[in-house]
């Protein structure tokens, strides 16, 4: 039983390492009994992830009107902390309309239909989990806060002033998200990160280098965690359904600061299915959206129509990609230039893991803090491999992995004119060096340390076929100007993941808000005169 228990849970709990927020829906979706105008706002954006976060505060901070449609519930914490469930007892709450809760590896527990957290997009080579919800990636990830290597960050956008970047925007996205770091005494000495000292052990003695990072959770609340005298969340198997307690996601901190100024309105469980503009007689271009509404039980409700003077897509990669695609290849923004949906990639993500090494700990907490750092020339394959979690609450002696690897190979969403439907041009040869460098990694632990791969789990020990990490599709400078401006239409914006041309290095979503933060300072000063 408790080796069945592994193989089922295994690779979920590794998977509370992604980030993005998306706009594609996987219900079906007959014909609506009534269409409602819902009239004119100056600024709509679609999405609240981590680039639509930033827009709303930013705009409504300096007193534009803003309205949010989230294709997600909104999550408020309740004080019987029961908002979300937790991972070894998933129910519809954990994952978005599927019968089984979303994971890498599937979950027996049979689900009633419902908006839950967790999307899971299948395409023919890859699987792409996404967040469904009022803050989008951020309820559902581990909270991992790395802004990008600076000789990284260079060559993908040589033209920005990284200076200002490292001086300024990412420490502002830290800020703004509360990033910290966790207390040295309390990592070393507590049983709950045994897990993840057991694999820096592993990696020094092979003589590889390890690195702190910054979360956003609360590891004050974490240490009274630990001392039972507050609710358990982190520590209580809580992080890819969501968080109860402890970690601040981003209807805690952006989104609430923009809602604090009065100007932001929010609807939820809503779908934009098209975009289009409407030249009005002073010239100026309006943009119209046509939006299904839904239930939580997935019940097509009514269809509306938006519109506004400023529209800003911030879907994340998959769902700002298919809706540029679909409004170019349907006729409805005919100007997009060939760049939409182009440069994607799954930033190098693997999933591995190593067992019979050193005890991991009966006890583990959920939150990642450590990660073992190869990305550098005197390795073969550049590679950053994130410790994960695997809080059975048994001791398996298994250690797990996100490794995220320097892979330069690059695919892109296209327009499925006989389907009427956008799909990922990836194929599985292309995860080719992301395979290798995960296997590098595993041959340096091998040597110095014994254990075998984790066979049970994945692909043979690999999840190559799965990425939490999608970016591209829109990426500045190309498909936008230099500060997302997406070329061939005036007021139309781009702030997300689809900006970044397939790859962080790193966890990307401060690299993700850092770079919104940029844009928005230009935008909002030269756009909102």
């Amino acid at each position: 039983m408790r080796r069945r228990q592994f193989i089922q849970t295994s690779a979920l709990f590794g998977s509370s390492l992604f980030v993005p927020n998306l706009l594609s829906c996987k219900m079906a979706s007959p014909l609506p009994a009534k269409t409602v105008h819902q009239g004119h706002f100056p600024n709509i954006i679609i999405g609240s992830g981590y680039g639509g976060a930033v827009s709303a505060l930013r705009l409504a901070e300096r007193g534009q009107r803003v309205l949010i449609l989230e294709m997600g519930q909104r999550w408020d914490r309740t004080p019987e902390h029961d908002t979300f469930c937790k991972m070894l007892s998933a129910d519809r709450r954990s994952s978005w309309f599927s019968r089984w809760p979303n994971s890498p590896i599937t979950i027996p527990i049979p689900l009633r239909k419902y908006a839950g957290v967790l999307d899971k997009l299948k395409y023919e080579n890859m699987s792409i989990f996404v967040g469904r919800a009022y803050g989008g990636g951020s309820i559902v990830n581990g909270g991992i806060s790395i802004p990008p290597r600076r000789e990284h960050f260079k060559e993908i956008f040589p033209w920005i002033n990284s200076n200002k970047m490292y001086d300024e925007f990412f420490p502002l996205a830290e800020k703004e998200l509360k990033v910290q770091r966790i207390p040295s005494d309390f990592y070393q000495n507590t049983k709950y990160y045994e897990f993840s000292r057991s694999a820096e052990k592993q990696a020094h003695l092979a003589g590889l280098k390890t690195q702190m990072f910054s979360n956003t959770y609360d590891f004050d609340y974490m240490q009274k965690e630990a001392k039972n005298e507050v609710y358990q969340s982190a520590l209580g198997g809580e992080v890819i359904y969501g968080n109860n307690a402890g970690k601040f996601s981003l209807d805690l901190t952006y989104l609430k600061k923009a809602e604090e100024t009065g100007n932001l309105t929010l609807k939820t469980l809503r779908k934009v299915h098209k975009i289009t503009q409407e030249i009005t007689q002073d010239e100026k271009g309006k943009f119209i959206l046509e939006a299904d509404t839904i239930n939580s039980d997935g019940d097509l409700l009514q269809r509306e129509i938006y519109s506004c003077d400023k529209l800003f897509l911030n879907a994340g990669s998959t769902g700002t990609s298919e809706l540029l695609l679909r409004a170019k290849n349907e006729g409805d923004l005919p100007l997009l230039n060939d760049e939409i949906g182009m440069h994607w990639g799954p930033n190098g993500n693997i999933m591995t893991g190593r067992n019979f090494v050193n005890k991991t700990g009966v006890s583990q907490s959920t939150i990642p803090v450590a990660g073992i750092d190869m990305w550098s020339d005197e390795f073969e394959y550049k590679i950053f491999a994130e410790i994960a979690p695997l809080p059975l609450g048994i001791e398996t002696w298994t250690t797990l992995f996100l490794s995220i690897s320097d892979n330069r190979e690059r695919g892109n969403f296209y327009y499925d004119a006989s389907k009427k439907s956008v799909n990922l041009n990836w194929r599985k040869e292309q995860n080719e060096y992301s395979v290798k460098a995960a296997k590098f990694l595993l041959k340096k632990l091998k040597e110095e340390n014994g254990g075998t791969r984790s066979r049970l789990l994945f692909n043979n020990g690999f999840g190559d076929d799965f990425c939490y990490h999608p970016l591209g599709g829109c990426v500045l400078g190309k498909a936008t100007d230099e500060f997302g401006r997406v070329k061939g239409y005036k007021n139309l914006y781009v702030q997300d993941g689809a900006l970044i041309p397939g790859s962080a290095g790193v966890n990307p979503f401060v690299f993700i808000t850092g770079l919104a933060e940029r844009n928005m300072r230009t935008i909002v000063k030269e756009d909102f005169t």
